[in-house]
C-alpha cells in the first residue's frame, strides 16, 4: 500500500470481498489512500484508466481471485491501448492450491500478459517490495500502459 500512496495513487477501484479481503481491510486504517467500491470490476478497471488518462497520474484496480480478477481484462486493455499508467492488483487462490483445480482457480498470469508491461507474480509476502516497485516503475517510465501484479499467498 506504501508503494501506492508514495507513487501518487489517490484511490484503489474495485469489489471488497473473497480473496482480497485482507488487502482492502488495509483501508479503513488509512486516510493517505482510498478505497473505491464498484458495481462490477470491470468498471473498477475502466475507472482507473480513466483517471490515469484525465489526471496523468498513475491510477489502480484491484480484482478478487478467478472470475474478479478477470473481469478486469476489458478495462486493463482500454489502459494500455490508451497509453494510461494502471496498476491492477489481482488475488490469487493459495499458492500452495495451485495446480490442484481448485475452486476458481485461473490462470491470470497468461491472460493479463498481453495488456500489460509488466505481469508479476508474489508467492511470499518478502515479495511484494520488490515486484510492486518493478510494477509501478513500469506503469510509469518508458512505454506507458497497464503493469499487472497478483498475489497467491
Amino acid at each position: 500500500m506504501d508503494y501506492l500512496v508514495a507513487s501518487g495513487v489517490k484511490c484503489v477501484y474495485g469489489i471488497a470481498g473473497d480473496s482480497l479481503n485482507a488487502f482492502t481491510e488495509n483501508f479503513r486504517r488509512r486516510t493517505d489512500i482510498m478505497w473505491v467500491n464498484t458495481r462490477h470490476e470491470e468498471a473498477a478497471a475502466f475507472a482507473a484508466g480513466a483517471e490515469a488518462q484525465l489526471t496523468g497520474r498513475l491510477s489502480a484496480c484491484a480484482g478478487s481471485c478467478g472470475p474478479g480478477n478477470l473481469h478486469l481484462i476489458n478495462g486493463l486493455y482500454d489502459a494500455n491501448r490508451s497509453r494510461s499508467p494502471v496498476v491492477a492488483i489481482a488475488s490469487q487462490i493459495p499458492s500452495s492450491e495451485i495446480g490442484t483445480n481448485y475452486f476458481q482457480e485461473t490462470h491470470p498470469e497468461y491472460l493479463f500478459r498481453d495488456c500489460s508491461v509488466y505481469c508479476g507474480v508474489v508467492s511470499e509476502p518478502g515479495q511484494v517490495g520488490s515486484i510492486m516497485s518493478i510494477a509501478i516503475q513500469s506503469s510509469l517510465v518508458g512505454v506507458v500502459c497497464p503493469s499487472w501484479l497478483y498475489q497467491g499467498m
